[in-house]
């Protein structure tokens, strides 16, 4: 086992592709993560198979797509008996921490005091908010300081005033004591701890932020003039033509100002600074450890944020490409060139696999997802042909969504459809789902999803026996 690399996840929350200096051309700060990306393997096509954060994790984390593991949307509890990375990893001797985020239970109705089921994690420090619930972050900071706690907490969701989907406000507290700090700290404690050891480790990372409400520090908005901060993707009336559920999700934001609008993009784009610097605190301690170059470090969110493109925020079944489009960026110098830049279609179910096989480990049964790790070593330029998307909406609408390099396709149970020419509209602004010049290609995206459907279905349980 000595002879095989560490794996380091850092996770974010809804940190849409463009929201890294290195995927953008107008001047965000992200050093630390910009040179993961540079220093290894950038992928530009890299998709979630959910739009929010429950069922997108449970993919990445078990290769499965939403419909085979159950988590369908938020609100709906990992499986136990699904097989995670962090089982793998720990049935193969590596020891494993989640620090921070992991978002495998509801946070309402729970109580956080209790403990957590470990799926995998031999260490499960889980705070999946800053600072909303009694979790081991608030303990912390009650056990520094109780008076810290007003300044560092953002409220609870659907039970105190967050300022909406766009709320944003500075960080009150001293920044060692933000969420982000926290996380680093936790998983740098375990990176020393386990280097010591003679067996690899898998550490994930996982920060709350870029995450609405957004509350960085003063020092990254002054990092960040308001003039340089882009305005969102968008035309009048382009909701027009949208399906009821599209209108529905812009309803109100219509109202927002430009000015409005600005201030919140940049507190978001500020909190992906706050995040990338505390990256790179993990990333000095590996350094001075020795271990920079024997560990595969990732760098993944579970799904994007509008934040105003489309006359929409957060993240929703829409499945625009600013919600389900996502960073994914790899460094191991052992193996991978500088400067690699995989541009054709991946999955977020593809993470785990790919992983497995860079540290040689078997996949397991019933995991949907493709290992690309030939493609990243540069043996083969193979990735996929489509992405599939699945979400359960509250009610039981049914939406699914196959994006291919050519139109994405979205179905709804409740009988509506969008279909995006992205070759001739790769903004997504005009619906041609009901444009009869369009008729044969509809057709066409109809049985591809289909057969994107019937190519998804769960593997699991292995047939044993002939008969």
């Amino acid at each position: 086992m000595a002879d095989r690399p560490n794996i380091l996840w850092l996770t974010t929350d809804q940190q849409r592709f463009d929201a890294l200096g290195v995927n953008c051309d107008w001047g965000l700060q992200t050093p630390n993560i910009d040179w993961i990306a540079n220093e290894g393997a950038n992928f530009t096509n890299h998709f979630v198979n959910n739009p929010v954060c429950m069922p997108s994790r449970a993919c990445i984390n078990t290769g499965r797509y939403p419909y085979n593991h159950g988590v369908r949307t938020n609100g709906i509890p990992w499986p136990e008996d699904e097989v995670t990375i962090a089982h793998t990893l720990r049935d193969a001797g590596f020891r494993t921490g989640i620090f921070g985020k992991l978002h495998a239970l509801p946070h309402s109705g729970r109580d956080h005091t209790r403990p957590h089921p470990n799926y995998g994690f031999d260490v499960p420090l889980i705070s999946d908010e800053p600072g909303c619930y009694p979790d081991p972050y608030i303990q912390w900071i009650r056990a520094i300081d109780p008076a810290l706690e007003a300044k560092v907490r953002v409220p609870i969701p659907n039970v105190e005033d967050r300022g909406g989907p766009t709320g944003h406000w500075v960080f009150e507290g001293p920044e060692e004591y933000s969420h982000p700090a926290w996380i680093a700290d936790r998983t740098i404690e375990f990176i020393h701890g386990a280097s010591c050891t003679n067996r690899p480790w898998f550490a994930t990372a996982g920060f709350y932020l870029p995450h609405s409400p957004c509350n960085p520090p003063q020092r990254y908005l002054d990092m960040l003039p308001p003039e340089q901060v882009p305005m969102p993707i968008r035309r009048e009336n382009e909701l027009a033509d949208k399906p009821p559920m599209f209108q529905h999700i812009g309803k109100g934001f219509e109202k927002l100002s430009d000015e409005e609008w600005q201030s919140f993009r940049r507190y978001y784009f500020a909190t992906c600074m706050h995040v990338d610097h505390h990256c790179g605190r993990i990333l000095d301690e590996l350094r001075q450890s020795g271990e920079i170059d024997n560990t595969i470090i990732v760098y993944w969110s579970d799904h994007g944020d509008a934040i105003g493109d489309h006359w929409m925020s957060s993240k929703h079944p829409t499945n625009y490409d600013c919600i389900v489009r996502t960073p994914l960026c790899i460094r191991y110098p052992e193996a991978i060139d500088p400067g690699t830049v995989i541009d054709g279609l991946v999955e977020c179910i593809d993470v785990m696999p790919t992983m497995l096989e860079a540290v040689r480990v078997p996949i397991p049964e019933g995991v949907n997802g493709r290992s690309h790790w030939q493609t990243v070593l540069g043996e083969t330029d193979t990735t996929k042909d489509h992405v599939l998307i699945q979400h359960s909406m509250p009610g039981g609408n049914e939406v699914n969504t196959i994006r291919t390099e050519e139109f994405k396709y979205t179905h709804m149970s409740s009988g509506h459809e969008a279909y995006f020419d992205l070759v001739d509209d790769p903004e997504e602004f005009v619906n041609r789902a009901q444009d009869p010049d369009y008729g044969d290609r509809l057709a066409d995206a109809r049985l591809a999803m289909i057969d994107a459907m019937v190519q998804a279905r769960d593997p699991l349980p292995v047939r044993v026996a002939p008969y």
